[in-house]
This record gives C-alpha cells, sequence and structure tokens, in this order.
C-alpha cells in the first residue's frame, strides 16, 4: 500500500486553522494543527501541495514505488512564528520607553513598521509560498563508517 504522510507543526500563527492538502489537484483532506495524516495513493508519479485561504505552497513532485510511505512535513513560512513575538516586545519596548522613562525611542517603530512588511509579503506577493511542504529527512538512516 503506498502512502503520502503529512506531519503538521504546531504552531501559534496558524493554529486555529485547518490546511488542505491536495495530491494531483484534487483536495484529499484536511490538517489541524500538528496532526499527522496519511492518504493512500496510486504507485507512480504524484504532485502535492498544500493550502489554507487564498495562499499555499509550492508544489512538490514524488515519484512513489509499490508499498513505500513518503513522509512531508508541512509549517508557515520561515520566521512567522517568531516574527509576530519579536515586533510586539518591540512595541512593549518602544511605549516603556516612552511613557515609562520619557526616552525618545521613535527609531522603534520603524523596525515594527519594516518587520510588519515581511507578513504581509506572504500573505500577498509571496502566497504561493506561505506553507512550507517539503519532503521529510529520514533520521533512521544509518550510516557506515569507513
Amino acid at each position: 500500500m503506498t502512502k503520502i504522510r503529512v506531519e503538521r507543526n504546531s504552531e501559534w500563527n496558524n493554529k486555529a486553522r485547518a490546511i488542505g492538502i491536495y495530491i494531483d489537484g484534487e483536495k484529499v483532506g484536511i490538517i489541524n494543527d500538528g496532526e499527522t495524516k496519511e492518504y493512500e495513493v496510486e504507485n507512480g508519479k504524484h504532485e502535492v501541495f498544500a493550502k489554507i485561504d487564498w495562499c499555499r505552497s509550492p508544489k512538490i513532485k514524488l515519484h512513489l514505488t509499490e508499498n513505500k510511505t513518503k513522509s512531508l512535513k508541512l509549517s508557515g513560512f520561515k520566521y512567522g512564528k517568531w516574527i509576530l513575538p519579536t515586533l510586539l516586545g518591540i512595541m512593549l519596548l518602544y511605549f516603556l520607553g516612552k511613557y515609562a522613562l520619557n526616552t525618545d525611542l521613535n527609531f522603534l517603530i520603524w523596525i515594527v513598521v519594516i518587520g510588519f512588511l515581511y507578513p504581509i509579503y506572504h500573505i500577498t506577493f509571496g502566497k504561493n509560498r506561505y506553507l512550507i511542504l517539503a519532503e521529510k529527512k529520514n533520521k533512521n538512516v544509518l550510516q557506515q563508517s569507513v
């Protein structure tokens, strides 16, 4: 039995949303935060991608042989889980400096503005790279020493 296994990372930025899994252009199911799902497929070549709202992952081409399971890892865009907490921390630092310490920290506003451009890019122009779907590296492969 040939299968495609999709393992979704648990991330706070897409936690409440289910992500659709598409194999050969057809939606085969959804995957929730932190879940792992398997989908049975025919032997041969397949094209897989994930989609959430209007954003998606790049398409992956797989060639599957009989009785093999191909594992894929699914996550949000690079640095997506760090960008918002970092920006909120900078904003907190700005407001503490301005109102509690009476210090001029206006340059921090520009850092926040520039930082918000990164996720905005991924939901507009970079919408086809919002999600990352990649083949999972097999950690169980034993290396021979020479």
